[in-house]
């Protein structure tokens, strides 16, 4: 039987070792590579060219909100939802003040679950 345990332990720190080991040099070599060639192609003439392209292809394009009077009622509108949506300030004082109220109160007994009058209280509830 410790034979087996001891087995098991080792088969069990040579998986950990084996997975800790560090990727081997080449592999190291090959995803600098990979990652260098990505860069370069981003930031290349090519790449420079396609955002140009897709620049050019934007500039025609209508504003969402093209003059003042849509601005205004757009303000208008998501400034509204804002005020129902959201507690008013006379509601907040409100809140505020039942809060305040409240803090001085004492808060319930708990029992003192250690005297035998309560456990014989505690015993009755229970049978009941």
């Amino acid at each position: 039987m410790s034979k087996l345990l001891v087995a098991l332990i080792a088969a069990s720190f040579a998986t950990v070792a084996g997975a800790q080991a560090g990727a081997t040099k080449q592999e190291k070599q090959s995803t600098v590579q990979s990652v260098t060639k990505q860069d370069a192609q981003s930031t290349t003439a090519q790449g420079e060219a396609a955002d140009v392209a897709k620049a050019k292809a934007q500039k025609g394009t209508a504003k969402a909100l093209p003059d003042k009077a849509s601005k205004q009622a757009a303000t208008a509108s998501t400034t509204k939802a804002q005020t129902e949506g959201g507690a008013t300030a006379a509601s907040q004082s409100a809140d505020v003040a039942k809060a305040k109220s409240e803090k001085g109160t004492p808060k319930v007994a708990k029992p003192d679950l250690k005297d035998p009058a309560v456990q014989k209280a505690q015993q009755k509830a229970a049978t009941q």
